[in-house]
């Protein structure tokens, strides 16, 4: 196997490992919140801290997915990865002004989101050879 093709191996192996540690910090922040829901008013306060970890774990599946679109993986993890920090973002403010209607229904979208992320991470296959300079966003190098 070529160098190109073990980075890009353990790119997305690194990208399924983080996409995996995001899944299950949102099935935790489900069963916390369920919790609180069902009267156990100090799941509340594990709800507020896990809500750092899932950042966290979004950031590193951010990383991940940059890390395995330059080993030749495809733009979407990148853009989901994204969308999901922002989702997260406004998540957590919801969350700390009490606009529960809306947080919760941002949960449920965030948590569908993130499955198909780990679906897709887990599906994912890789491209047969290495990409080309122009496909990488880079200007290929001239021989005078």
């Amino acid at each position: 196997m070529s160098p190109q093709a073990r980075g890009a191996h353990r790119a997305r192996a690194s990208h399924r490992a983080a996409a995996t540690l995001l899944a299950l910090a949102m099935l935790l922040q489900v069963g916390l919140a369920g919790g609180y829901i069902s009267g156990d008013y100090e799941s509340l306060e594990m709800h507020d801290m896990n809500a750092g970890v899932l950042m966290v774990a979004a950031l590193l599946t951010f990383g991940t997915a940059i890390w395995l679109r330059r080993a030749g993986g495809p733009v979407r993890p990148i853009a989901t990865s994204v969308a999901l920090l922002v989702a997260l973002v406004l998540q957590m403010f919801l969350g700390m002004e009490r606009i529960v209607a809306v947080h919760v229904t941002l949960g449920v979208l965030i948590a569908c989101a993130i499955t198909v992320l780990v679906m897709r991470a887990w599906m994912m296959s890789l491209p047969a050879g290495p990409r080309t300079a122009t496909e990488a966003g880079r200007e290929p190098e001239t021989v005078s």
